[in-house]
This record gives structure tokens, C-alpha cells and sequence, in this order.
């Protein structure tokens, strides 16, 4: 689905916080991904992006040239290896093929594409028609794009190409609409905060 295509329905957009971090290659990598795939849907966000990106390369156009280490190259090429390292399975976004789901809860199955104790935890999560998550916060930030379907929660109601970007402070609990439920892609910072004993008990079995 192109940019151009579905910018008229996506209501719910990354922070402009989160859009200038991705301009500038700082955003945590599972984030960067989620971010990237709604780029792919909004073309609200993709123009605001491309002018961070024109902003920062003007600033870098102005400052003096430095020169770089002897192990530059070497360093950056270990870099993407340990990252290509961290990925259970290839990636699949929309275009590329889904991974196998495996079962998580009654209504919920996920595949955890990412996993990395310092860039944490990006997963494809399908939830069954009027299936919610236990109630839970956070200890960083949830970027949460949804794929197909929708879910709602006490910050809105989110479709496909919406973005919900939750931090800290934020306690939910998503519940999926419509008679084919939510399809998601999910970057998570951290284990997720339960208050009840059935889900804690979820989240240390689930390890989310």
C-alpha cells in the first residue's frame, strides 16, 4: 500500500520527536523498523521526515571535515554483523512474507522478529476479533503499527498505518475489532509492566 494511497485514513502518527530520531539514524533499531513501515503508508510522515533529513544535512554541509579512525570500516562492518546476528528469522514486513506465528494466549499468536537486550524487542502480533491484552504499562516506549484490522484502547482507536506510541506513563489494554481481529507489528523497550497476578504470570510465560 503506497504512502500516497493511505494517508487519508491513518489518524495516528509517531511523534515528531520520534520522526526527527529517525531522520538522524538515532532511533533504536526494533522502533526504526516499526517507524520505517509506516513511512512506507504515510506520506504526511515521509515529507516530514525528508525535511529533517534536508535540515540535518545542511547543518553537516557547514561543520569542518574530521578525520576518521583507522578502524572505522572495521568497526562499522562488526556493527552490522552483530546486527544481522540479533535477528531470529528474516524480517517479514508487508511484501515480504509472513513468519509462522506461534501460539501465545487464547486469541493471541506472535513471531518475535528482533531481540536484542540494548535495541529491544520487535514482533508480529495477530489478535483474535474482540481478544484483549491484560492490562499493562511499560518500561520505555511501545511503538505499535498496525498492519491489518484494528484495536482500540483508552488512547483511540487505531486501523491500518496507525501508529500508537505509548511511553512510561501509559497504562492500556488494546482490544481488537472487527470480525477479522488485528494484525500488528510491535517494537517494545523492556519487559512490560503487569498489575495482576494472571498477568504477570502472562508476561514472565510469555517473556514480553
Amino acid at each position: 500500500m503506497s504512502g500516497g494511497a493511505a494517508a487519508t485514513a491513518i489518524r495516528h502518527h509517531p511523534s515528531d520527536a520520534t520522526l526527527v530520531a529517525h531522520a538522524a539514524g538515532t532511533l533504536w533499531e526494533a522502533a526504526a523498523l516499526v517507524v520505517g513501515a509506516h513511512l512506507d503508508r504515510c506520506a504526511q510522515c515521509s515529507a516530514t521526515v525528508r525535511l529533517a533529513e534536508a535540515a540535518g544535512g545542511a547543518l553537516l554541509e557547514g561543520l569542518p571535515p574530521a578525520p576518521l579512525a583507522s578502524d572505522a570500516l572495521q568497526r562499522a562492518m562488526g556493527r552490522l554483523d552483530e546486527a544481522a546476528g540479533r535477528q531470529e528469522h528474516p524480517m517479514a514486513l508487508p511484501g515480504a512474507g509472513e513468519p509462522r506465528l506461534r501460539w501465545l494466549a487464547p486469541g493471541l499468536r506472535h513471531s518475535v522478529l528482533l531481540r536484542a537486550p540494548e535495541e529491544g524487542t520487535l514482533r508480529l502480533l495477530r489478535v483474535a476479533p474482540g481478544t484483549a491484552l491484560p492490562r499493562h504499562s511499560h518500561r520505555g516506549t511501545e511503538l505499535t503499527l498496525v498492519l491489518a484490522g484494528a484495536f482500540a484502547e483508552e488512547t483511540g482507536r487505531y486501523g491500518p498505518g496507525d501508529l500508537a506510541e505509548v511511553g512510561e506513563a501509559v497504562s492500556h489494554r488494546p482490544m481488537a475489532e472487527g470480525p477479522e481481529g488485528c494484525v500488528c507489528l510491535v517494537a517494545t523497550q523492556g519487559r512490560l509492566r503487569f498489575g495482576a497476578l494472571l498477568g504477570r504470570i502472562f508476561g514472565a510465560l510469555a517473556r514480553i
